[in-house]
């Protein structure tokens, strides 16, 4: 008798889901992966091989890639390179949990390809004028940058002065206590800033909070919404791949 009502406390469980989950529709924000997409110039590129077996007739492809080719997040790993500190955490150990939740969606932009530099007082006009950051938010920045996305060579403009957060605008978020960053652009340091000057990392992957970068069709997003995104469950990794989606309102069909 108690396993036939916990069955149909599970089946009553997954039906509230399927209902409250078909008011809702999804948009991809994550790039497709494919031979030729931008990457910062010292990154692994990425290759999609086809890998014929002699006596299999099943067709297979062999992949080439870094932990942070295309729509992809950095772990605090990426940033924190003693061992022994316990802030190094790797990609197989994020929690499922880490990036998922609700998402607010700053839009700034378009700027010129000049590293534009989004500092807090920026993000502060915005919270005035809009909605308020909360601990544990998802922030997304749309830059307007992403049209700029083509494949190599026509994609080196995608990698030429982009925008992006000032050490004291991460760190104005990480104080907030959000749990992720994320953005349009190939990083979430400007254009101009590298090595020690990364400080956007620097205030947030030790700190735990994740950042991702290459997101796409962010102009769909509303201000909020219910975001989601999974990484490869990748041991020793600094960063991976992810298939990020955010949950809006559906008023037409779902997707």
């Amino acid at each position: 008798m108690a396993l036939h009502n916990q069955r149909d406390l599970h089946q009553a469980s997954a039906e509230a889901l399927r209902q409250a989950l078909s008011a809702y529709r999804i948009i991809d924000l994550s790039r497709e992966l494919i031979q030729g997409i931008p990457t910062i110039p010292t990154h692994p590129k990425f290759f999609l091989l086809p890998f014929p077996a002699m006596t299999d007739p099943a067709e297979f492809n062999q992949l080439v890639m870094g932990d942070h080719s295309g729509t992809h997040v950095d772990v605090p790993a990426h940033f924190v390179p003693d061992s022994s500190d316990k802030r190094r955490v790797h990609t197989h150990e994020i929690p499922l949990t880490a990036l998922m939740g609700r998402a607010v969606k700053l839009s700034f932009g378009p700027y010129e390809p000049d590293s534009h530099n989004i500092g807090p007082g920026e993000i502060i006009e915005w919270e005035a004028q809009n909605t308020a950051i909360e601990r544990d938010d998802i922030v997304l920045f749309d830059t307007k940058w992403e049209h700029r996305w083509s494949l190599v060579p026509e994609g080196f403009d995608y990698l030429n002065g982009w925008p992006g957060l000032t050490g004291e605008a991460a760190k104005y978020l990480r104080e907030k206590g959000v749990k992720a960053v994320g953005i349009d652009c190939i990083s979430i340091d400007p254009g101009d800033k590298s090595g020690p000057d990364l400080r956007a990392h620097y205030e947030l992957l030790p700190a735990g909070v994740l950042v991702m970068e290459n997101l796409c069709n962010l102009a769909e997003v509303p201000e909020i919404s219910y975001f989601m995104a999974f990484p490869l469950r990748l041991s020793g990794g600094t960063g991976s791949p992810i298939r990020a989606i955010s949950l809006v309102p559906n008023t037409g069909g779902n997707q």
